[in-house]
């Protein structure tokens, strides 16, 4: 677990870096070679800023993967969870799924990256939120192509 979280925390962190850096002025080119990283890498990150997308926007699984390797601390963890503005995940059509960032919670719970008492706690603050409307399945009486 410990090389999964470090591995993608070094993606998320490094395409941030990129971020930064072109949002500074420098050419994909200079990054690259700024960074020792390939030129492809940056020119994803410059598509996505060109597009108007959000580079890496912090989701609930960062923060558990950051406490668990100690960037951040438990509480500091549990302060931001507890006031995240959670979406919840829902079956799309016949065989897609559309997550939520309850789906990062529900996750870091099942890897034993928040302990039974940080679940309930969160589980708590979001059972009165709303849930997003459940879609008829295929086989359902009701149901469309979407």
């Amino acid at each position: 677990m410990r090389e999964t979280a470090a591995g993608v925390l070094a993606l998320i962190d490094s395409d941030r870096r990129f971020e930064r850096l072109l949002r500074q002025g420098l050419t994909p080119q200079q990054v690259a070679e700024r960074t020792g990283e390939e030129e492809r890498f940056v020119l994803t990150v410059k598509r996505m800023m060109d597009r108007g997308e959000p580079v890496r926007p912090e989701t609930p699984e960062e923060l558990g993967y950051r406490r668990f390797l100690g960037q951040i601390s438990s509480k500091e963890m549990m302060d931001r969870l507890r006031a995240w503005p959670y979406t919840f995940g829902r079956i799309r059509d016949y065989d897609g799924y559309e997550r939520g960032s309850w789906d990062d919670i529900r996750s870091l719970r099942s890897d034993g990256l928040l302990s039974d008492q940080e679940y309930d706690e969160l589980e708590a603050i979001t059972d009165p939120m709303p849930r997003p409307p459940r879609d008829p399945l295929p086989w359902e009486k009701g149901w469309q192509p979407q």
